[in-house]
């Protein structure tokens, strides 16, 4: 009998904020248990920081240039991913399996071949008040509530493959919205947790202009001003409450998978579609930017048929999942497809290695329009955009925490242009047309002095 596969989506998860990955402070134990006998990616990166571009590309198997899923709309509108890029949920039906999807989608049609069931919202009690709930988590309860009552009374001999699509910990940018500005923080009850290494940021001068000035372009951002480190270290303690939140919920899916005929039958995956600052720079939430803590994410494989190494490190990228996905079930992988097949990862054998992984930005709602480009080698981390041909070098083995923009530091000149070399190579090999781009904002969102903490008053969105 073919092996189900039950895949686990989270929204705004950075890799560094699991216990998995090495986080001593949050408590997770329910990802612990699926992180258990598994097999880790531990440098698993997003082919956006953006959820709808980021779903619609690994969802299709293609970057956002391609499926042409640039934003999260308004100003900026989306269409649907084209036909003829066959989706990861239509090759598993035309294989036979039960494809259903319960959750977030934001995904411009991207799952299409699921059966997709709509979002809707249960209201929880077990609020804090210092820590709000919104829609993100309301949702979330329906999702775990429909993925329970799948479990409980499938009983088809169709193998499955299905998705349990939750929000959590995003309901960290409602949080942002209620203690925008200065303001004194509610109690949690528990020690703050500590903030990052990075959270000192003093080469902002040192980055592209779109970077420097993210407080204009995102209304988040922006609602941090006056906001002092305590302030920060109750962001910290909200998103890793989130991120708990979620947790529980995942227990509950996993409790009803163990309690149905399905438990020894049925592999899981893990995953987040981007990522979140966790205060790094002094950022909250997500925009612009290509830093570890918003395009690295975790990618975790447990259960039915894995018998891995438990981590591996090499570069990998959510455009790997579905050919991955193809693989392990023995599915012809379609034509076209950017990622590559690392199930072989999954049984303990070597993965395909890659020259790099690379990631893109272009606008989150189109109030302004920031064209960027990433690239990962694994090593060096590499980012160019279109504004002022600003460019970003990091050594992540000397500068993990990338405090340091080396793009001007002549000792890394051989290694700049070794990256660049490595860019044109990408933009060559996947058809990017980048460097045609234009860029868009307005002399007022680029007025006031280099820096967050200068930023005052509304951003780019909130005026609309």
């Amino acid at each position: 009998m073919a092996t189900n596969i039950m895949l686990v989506v989270t929204d705004q998860l950075t890799w560094r904020a699991l216990p998995c990955y090495g986080n001593t402070f949050v408590k997770t134990p329910n990802i612990d248990r699926i992180a258990k006998d598994s097999v880790r990616f531990t440098n698993c990166y997003t082919p956006c920081p953006l959820c709808q571009p980021a779903r619609a590309a690994f969802w299709s198997g293609r970057y956002p240039h391609e499926t042409n899923v640039l934003s999260n709309g308004r100003k900026w509108p989306v269409a649907p991913v084209p036909e003829e890029f066959e989706t990861l949920g239509e090759t598993f039906a035309k294989a036979g399996y039960k494809t259903v999807h319960f959750g977030k989608c934001h995904d411009a049609g991207a799952l299409r071949g699921f059966e997709c069931s709509p979002e809707e919202e249960i209201p929880v009690d077990d609020v804090s008040p210092a820590f709000p709930y919104n829609f993100d988590t309301y949702e979330d309860r329906d999702t775990t509530e429909k993925t329970v009552e799948f479990l409980k009374h499938y009983s088809s001999q169709q193998p499955f493959l299905m998705v349990c699509d939750l929000v959590n910990p995003h309901n960290i940018c409602g949080w942002v919205g209620e203690n925008q500005g200065s303001h004194e923080d509610v109690p949690t009850g528990k020690e703050l947790p500590p903030l990052p290494e990075n959270f000192e940021f003093d080469d902002i001068t040192n980055r592209p202009i779109a970077v420097q000035y993210i407080c204009c372009s995102h209304n988040r951002q922006a609602q941090t001003e006056y906001w002092t480190k305590t302030n920060y270290q109750h962001y910290l303690a909200a998103y890793y409450h989130y991120l708990e939140v979620v947790d529980k919920e995942i227990g509950k899916v996993l409790d009803a998978l163990e309690k149905s005929p399905y438990a020894d039958n049925t592999m899981i995956v893990f995953l987040a579609d981007h990522g979140d600052s966790m205060a790094a720079r002094g950022r909250v939430t997500k925009q612009v930017d290509f830093y570890e803590e918003v395009t690295r994410v975790p990618l975790i494989f447990s259960g039915k048929g894995i018998h891995g190494e438990g981590e591996i490190h090499d570069i990998v990228s959510l455009l790997d999942l579905y050919p991955t996905l193809c693989g392990y079930a023995g599915i012809d992988i379609p034509k076209g497809l950017r990622g590559m097949d690392l199930s072989m990862g999954l049984k303990g054998r070597e993965i395909p290695k890659r020259d790099y992984v690379a990631s893109q930005w272009h606008t989150e709602w189109g109030y302004t329009v920031s064209p960027g480009r990433m690239i990962c080698n694994g090593r060096l981390k590499y980012m160019y955009y279109i504004e002022d041909q600003g460019e970003e070098l990091y050594d992540l083995e000397k500068d993990p925490y990338e405090k340091v923009n080396q793009a001007r530091n002549p000792e890394y000149s051989k290694d700049l242009e070794e990256m660049r070399t490595l860019f044109r190579k990408y933009l060559e090999e996947t058809h990017d047309n980048f460097l045609s781009l234009e860029w868009y904002a307005d002399k007022k969102w680029r007025s006031h002095e280099a820096g967050y903490h200068n930023h005052r008053g509304i951003a780019a969105p909130q005026e609309g």
